[in-house]
């Protein structure tokens, strides 16, 4: 539940104060505790927590001129004044059962006497053994601090063609929150819950080996909405000291935009003699070795506060299946010239990334003739044209068949996205192996594999040469064109699966390095993967998070190394925090509200572009079920459902879908944007229907997880099977995939091509059906008589 507000038909936002001091006074628009400020010791409990991070707490009464903080008050008294006002302040806390790093605390604010305008209240944690070496992260909006370089370019531009070629280059991104990382710089970043995938702000202290989470609520309600919290964190000159603030309401000085900043609409709030608002958090801190660690912990603990989601069942995957093969075939070109599947709203391909040659992937799998043919017609058409003298391909190719540029470096069509590469050879090998499996191995063209057997080899001779593969390379090089971010990630699942597939040693030893390069530089040490998206800079993502997660199970499902599903876990836990883990509630004029969309699940891009979409960009997060299944950890099984349902509430009436699904005030609020329809969430959408099982079960243990969008329950196991009860409830008839296995099969390699063999059961609009499964995961009509007596 959201915080609340009493009387709250009396309350109003405002834009006026009833006293401004001085803009000379010491604590003029600043977080941080005055010079004079003494620790007063709230609670034993939370002072034992708080001190081995050098840690206290103080509660702040706030006044604002518009969207300024001009004072921010400490309060030292239960009972404290203002002018023309009196208020009483009660904080509670408790311990977490089970939990010994944990506390609950809830703040009660209220008015007994008076008037008071432009208002508010926050919590601040004021943390004195502080440095700038401090990972810091609220989820989907800072990483590290987001201690980037800071440019100036408009969208989709690329860097200053004088950063090309450069090893040294730091990580660069346009104007966004961020604590400076120039020391002596005022270094303060100003977000609210709509700015994050979950109201939290978390640290790890390198030196101390010590973790700090904080959660809240989404923020204060009045009337029929909600107010966001604010979450502020602000450093001292010298970054000595630090204080983390969940403030309500959230008041930002300055609004983030989808680049830069903008007027702050934010205002505090008018009260009124018996006004009282309650603020609920939740602090852990504990000791973990390392940042991942700390993701570790989030993983767990993110909808602590916020409680249990509420997905929608709406639209079952077989129906997503059949809407999605129609907006896919609807892209498909049928020129002169060439015949091909466009990714985009455009004709021409524009390779990896948003679907191409991997929307060619779910039209093979229908496995009929007609597909094969218009799969072969854009392999055909794609392959042998796109490929630079390195062995990479090019950005994109027109459906007059000339390459041109189409990521930030247009001038420079030789320049392409590394990620895109990736995503080409990963995909590409998927789909000869499934061409294999379907019997089908004589419709792949021999010039095909030379080509993608090219392009493995074009990243090994790129690794030798740089060490790296950057952000961009040269086509026709192979060199490194734009350095140091994770944008090559795809490649190591890319390369692992073409040391399979051409049985190639050196591809699966550079996969291995690559995997350890990037996983301790980019993950362990920086907190964050970035460089999966042309359209910015090199800010935080969470596509390289999901490619690395996906890349690093390639590496498990290749070998069978265990070291290597955990690692894939590990990214999975980044990928958590660009996840929405909560039922965001909207202003109820949006169009998303008056849908009653469920928002849990969105994935959000990047901190530049801080927007919500439906699933991962672009796969169908297949990783996710893949740890649940080796691990039995249920928190993966949770996140991907939360994934898929939130797809379905981006499907409009007409079958199409757009990439918004958005809460963010910076970005088309409350909308499903505009467009008409997304490729790449088409994409995403079939692979979620047909990568993943609709219903998973556990025959030797009481374990079932539903993915699809339809309801299941167990009725009796006994020794000779499971009898399992569907019920499906959406306005589409379901033809619902299971798989069903005992312990032993569940400890075999899922593979990518499984799917084509998962039993099916129709399941009408309306309908309930019951089934038998024996112990073996196979569905079976009835048992034998002796079985039979025993259910």
């Amino acid at each position: 539940m959201a915080a609340s507000i009493d009387q709250l038909s009396r309350l109003t936002l405002v834009n006026s104060v009833y006293q401004i001091p001085n803009s000379n006074d010491k604590a003029y628009g600043k977080w941080l505790p005055e010079p004079s400020y003494k620790v007063i010791s709230q609670d034993p409990q939370l002072d034992k927590l708080l001190k081995p991070l050098g840690g206290s707490m103080r509660l702040i009464q706030c006044l604002y001129d518009g969207s300024k903080l001009i004072s921010s008050n400490s309060l030292i008294d239960k009972k404290f004044s203002t002018p023309g006002s009196r208020w009483n302040s009660e904080l509670r806390c408790a311990p977490v059962p089970g939990e010994k790093d944990a506390i609950d605390l809830t703040l009660t604010f209220k008015l007994t006497e008076g008037l008071a305008k432009s208002s508010g209240f926050a919590v601040a944690f004021d943390f004195t053994n502080w440095s700038a070496d401090n990972y810091l992260m609220v989820p989907a909006s800072v990483y590290n601090g987001n201690r980037n370089n800071v440019v100036f370019r408009d969208y989709a531009t690329g860097l200053d063609r004088s950063n090309l070629y450069k090893k040294d280059i730091q990580l660069t991104t346009n104007d966004l929150p961020q604590l400076s990382p120039e020391t002596g710089k005022i270094s303060r970043v100003e977000v609210s819950t709509c700015n994050a995938t979950t109201p939290a702000i978390c640290f790890y202290n390198k030196k101390l080996r010590h973790a700090f989470i904080l959660l809240a609520e989404q923020g204060t309600r009045i009337g029929n909405r909600i107010i966001d919290n604010g979450l502020i964190i602000e450093e001292n000159l010298d970054r000595s000291c630090a204080t983390l603030v969940i403030s309500a309401p959230g008041v930002r000085e300055r609004k983030p935009e989808f680049i830069g900043f903008s007027k702050s609409p934010d205002r505090g709030i008018d009260w009124r003699t018996g006004d009282k608002l309650t603020m609920h958090l939740r602090m852990y801190c504990f000791k973990t070795p390392d940042i991942p660690g700390l993701f570790e912990k989030f993983m767990s603990v993110r909808k602590a506060v916020t409680g249990v989601n509420h997905p929608r069942n709406l639209i079952p995957f077989s129906e997503i299946t059949r809407l999605m093969t129609n907006d896919i075939d609807n892209r498909f070109f049928s020129g002169k010239d060439y015949q091909f599947y466009c990714p985009e709203n455009a004709n021409w391909i524009s390779f990896g990334w948003i679907g191409g040659l991997m929307n060619t992937f779910p039209m093979l799998a229908l496995g009929d003739k007609k597909h094969l043919d218009r799969v072969t017609s854009t392999f055909d058409f794609a392959i042998p044209r796109a490929q630079g003298k390195s062995g990479y391909f090019y950005g994109a190719l027109n459906f007059d068949g000339k390459n041109f540029g189409r990521e930030g470096y247009d001038e420079f069509p030789e320049i392409c996205l590394t990620r895109k590469n990736g995503d080409v050879l990963f995909w590409m090998i998927k789909q000869f192996e499934l061409l294999k499996v379907q019997g089908r191995a004589n419709s792949i063209r021999p010039e095909w594999e030379m080509n993608i057997k090219r392009l493995a080899q074009a990243f090994v001779n790129t690794w030798r040469n740089d060490g790296q593969w950057g952000n961009f390379v040269n086509i026709q090089t192979g060199e490194v064109a734009v350095y140091n971010t994770t944008s090559g990630a795809s490649a190591i699942g890319g390369l692992a699966l073409a040391a399979q597939y051409f049985k190639n040693p050196e591809f699966m030893k550079v996969a291995k390095e690559a995997a350890e390069f990037y996983y301790t530089r980019d993950f362990v040490r920086l907190g964050m993967t970035t460089g999966a998206c042309a359209d910015i800079l090199q800010n935080a993502d969470s596509e390289t998070a999901a490619g690395f997660m996906t890349s690093l199970m390639a590496l498990y499902e290749v070998t069978g190394d265990a070291k290597w599903l955990e690692l894939s876990r590990n990214l999975a836990n980044l990928c958590a925090t660009w996840v929405v883990s909560y039922d965001y509630e909207l202003p109820p004029d949006t169009e998303l509200s008056k849908l009653g969309a469920k928002l849990a699940g969105v994935v959000w891009a990047s901190t530049q572009n801080k927007h919500g979409a439906p699933g991962f960009c672009t796969s169908s997060g297949d990783p996710l079920f893949k740890i649940y299944r080796a691990t039995g950890d249920l928190r993966y099984a949770e996140l991907m459902r939360d994934i898929i349902h939130a797809h379905a509430e981006g499907i409009q009436p007409n079958g199409e879908i757009t990439e918004r699904l958005t809460y963010c005030d910076a970005d088309s609020r409350g909308s499903r944007g505009t467009g008409g329809k997304t490729g790449w969430n088409e994409l995403n959408g079939i692979l979620m229907a047909m990568e993943l099982p609709g219903i998973y079960l556990r025959t030797d243990k009481d374990e079932l997880i539903v993915f699809d969008h339809v309801e299941a329950k167990i009725i009796k196991r006994n020794k000779y099977g499971v009898v399992l009860e569907v019920r499906n409830n959406t306005k589409y008839d379901a033809l619902v995939t299971i798989l069903a296995e005992n312990n032993s099969q569940a400890k075999q390699l899922l593979g990518y091509t499984a799917f084509l063999n998962w039993q099916k059961l129709e399941v009408r609009s309306g309908e309930s059906k019951t089934f038998i499964t024996n112990l073996t995961g196979r569905i079976q009509n009835s048992f034998l008589p002796k079985q039979s007596a025993e259910f």
